[in-house]
């Protein structure tokens, strides 16, 4: 956004120690702008952000449904109070944020029941990065902000909202889809972890020119070397394996053992831990509610913060009419609103609460274009 508004080429000034050669910082004529956040406020997991002229949209789509971090653009519009405190921005300047509405790793409630109200927890990442589970939360204290006359907004580690689905309330249609935990065993890998190889090749290397010299002969350590290549490049520490002993546990005697996770080929690096855990993710019981509801019901406002309670990434609890446990509470994160009304009817939100499931083969197969492209454009052929 910096190279794009500022109006200066991608270079440094003549003199960069001069202030006023940098006259590219003055955001107040930008169209988009970026929501600055403290640090010591910041407390989302941390990730490895890699990037040469990517598309914003390629780099950020994984780690932020892997941190449960959402992306939230608003228009400012005159009169409005500014974004953080200084601003001066031009009317209509697109600003963009980034926000925690999940607060899954602090505190916050996945699920509860209608007779004992909603559990409050936080998920535990273990030592090695990988396996995690859920810490309850015994004595919880409640937010004073809901106390407040007026108050528009939810409080992430403690989710107010709970629309309860029958016969007679603000929920008209409703549809929920359970998918059980399939896999517990996570596989990654194809190449041996660096330098394998080449201690390899060395040892090799090493073993026939030895060899050569107590025959009094010719080095043949590198022809030795060519020959056995094939045989031992890639086969020792080239994959690797995750096993969650927690989701065993609660899938029982039978289940599905193991799954190959993409997104790393070689084993025991950074890249093949965030592909475990993608891999983990994309395996977990999932459940998904979509509802058509009334705004107002249950005191749900649709809105972002400071204008409603309910919003993209908010945490809400749903009920299910006639399945499973009666009572049970599902708290899951929204990731997506739609509105629709005509002239003839009142104004409905469809909202999904929990895993968005793309079943739409076409939004499959362009999902995939996109990755082919970003990997085409990262290696110079777009």
């Amino acid at each position: 956004m910096f190279r794009l508004q500022s109006g200066l080429p991608w270079e440094l000034p003549a003199d960069p120690m001069n202030g006023s050669g940098w006259t590219g910082l003055d955001q107040s004529n930008w169209q988009q702008v970026v929501k600055p956040t403290a640090i010591e406020d910041d407390h989302s997991q941390f990730a490895i952000v890699h990037s040469r002229f990517k598309y914003m949209y390629d780099v950020q789509k994984r780690i932020s449904a892997d941190a449960q971090i959402t992306w939230l653009p608003r228009r400012y519009l005159d009169g409005d109070p500014p974004p953080w405190p200084g601003a001066t921005l031009r009317h209509g300047t697109l600003v963009w944020d980034l926000v925690d509405s999940s607060s899954w790793d602090i505190e916050t409630s996945f699920g509860g029941d209608v007779f004992n109200g909603l559990d409050r927890a936080r998920t535990i990442i273990g030592g090695n990065g990988f396996n995690s589970g859920e810490e309850t939360i015994p004595d919880p204290t409640f937010p004073p902000e809901y106390s407040e006359p007026g108050y528009r907004g939810t409080i992430a580690r403690a989710p107010g909202i709970v629309l309860r689905d029958g016969d007679r309330t603000g929920i008209k249609t409703s549809s929920f889809k359970w998918k059980p935990a399939t896999d517990v065993g996570f596989v990654v890998g194809g190449h041996s972890a660096y330098g394998v190889n080449e201690a390899i090749s060395a040892a090799v290397n090493m073993a026939g020119d030895l060899v050569a010299a107590a025959l009094f002969v010719p080095p043949v350590g590198g022809a030795i070397d060519a020959i056995l290549k094939p045989l031992y490049t890639d086969t020792l520490f080239a994959y690797m394996k995750q096993h969650d002993p927690v989701r065993a546990g609660r899938l029982g005697w039978s289940h599905l053992h193991e799954t190959l996770c993409e997104g790393s080929d070689r084993a025991y690096t950074i890249s093949a831990l965030l592909a475990l855990r993608a891999g983990w993710w994309r395996t977990r019981e999932q459940s998904t509610h979509q509802l058509k509801v009334v705004d107002g019901y249950e005191g749900l406002r649709i809105g972002q913060y400071g204008h409603g309670n309910a919003y993209l990434g908010t945490r809400i609890g749903t009920t299910v009419k006639d399945w499973g446990v009666p009572g049970v509470i599902y708290v899951d994160r929204i990731t997506e609103i739609t509105i629709s009304w005509d002239r003839k009817t009142t104004p409905i939100f469809d909202l999904t609460v929990g895993h968005r499931d793309e079943e739409d083969p076409i939004v499959k197969g362009l999902e995939m274009i996109q990755e082919v492209a970003a990997i085409a454009r990262e290696l110079g052929m777009l």
